[in-house]
């Protein structure tokens, strides 16, 4: 398992976290997104799961943190630290009632899933799969080139809502765009190991403006995407 964070806290004030891993690449070249947010609550939350870390307890093994959230000038953010949490879970149920859907993600796989009381998997993607082929929401996704074999079930929906990058790099965020208002974003890529192996940070941030940032980059990226190679995939 990874420890996949990139985040920074900074004098017990500042938070900084997001896709980009501090290289030359993830700087220069991959397509990334990172957040510097001012709020000692939340640099709380984040030096408690550093010092967790430093200690020795990774992923599973961390202390089960559950409905940690901030308010930070009437903006609403959830935290989630993964893999001791349920953000696989909390992602499902904002499908499940969005209306529209938008996401940037280098790996976007039908495994990232949650079990209910009764033992039932419930996977994230085909849910959305699911209520696009209902017409149910509006959706369009941008996936690494490298990953994009994992996003058959949401091609053979519609294959002109979901797109490869063309960066000649790599598209590395990690993002969902939700009703225009909601972003999800940090280090958690949307895949099983992601929620049930690795160390993450992942943010849920309720807020239009920022929702909008994030939106005018997606519109940058979907500019410069490709359409999947038919090939590809066995619908």
């Amino acid at each position: 398992a990874l420890m996949h964070n990139k985040f920074f806290v900074i004098d017990g004030l500042y938070v900084w976290t997001g896709s980009m891993n501090v290289t030359h690449n993830g700087i220069y070249n991959n397509n990334n997104n990172a957040m510097l947010i001012r709020s000692s609550r939340l640099a709380a939350l984040y030096s408690q799961e550093f010092e967790e870390l430093f200690a020795g307890q990774f992923g599973t093994t961390s202390p089960v943190e559950t409905n940690l959230r901030v308010t930070i000038e009437g903006t609403p953010i959830e935290v989630y630290f993964e893999s001791e949490g349920n953000a696989e879970q909390r992602l499902w149920e904002l499908i499940d009632t969005a209306q529209s859907v938008r996401f940037m993600a280098f790996s976007f796989t039908d495994s990232l899933a949650w079990k209910d009381a009764s033992g039932r998997e419930h996977s994230v993607m085909q849910r959305l799969a699911e209520r696009a082929a209902a017409g149910e929401l509006q959706w369009q996704g941008i996936v690494e080139a490298s990953s994009r074999s994992f996003t058959a079930p949401l091609y053979c929906v519609d294959p002109a809502r979901i797109r490869q990058d063309g960066n000649p790099n790599i598209l590395h965020h990690k993002v969902m765009i939700i009703n225009d208002a909601t972003v999800v974003m940090g280090s958690f890529n949307f895949s099983r190991s992601a929620a049930t192996s690795n160390d993450e940070n992942l943010l849920i941030i309720h807020n239009p403006s920022i929702a909008s940032a994030y939106l005018s980059e997606f519109a940058q990226r979907w500019r410069e995407s490709r359409p999947m190679p038919a090939d590809a995939f066995d619908c």
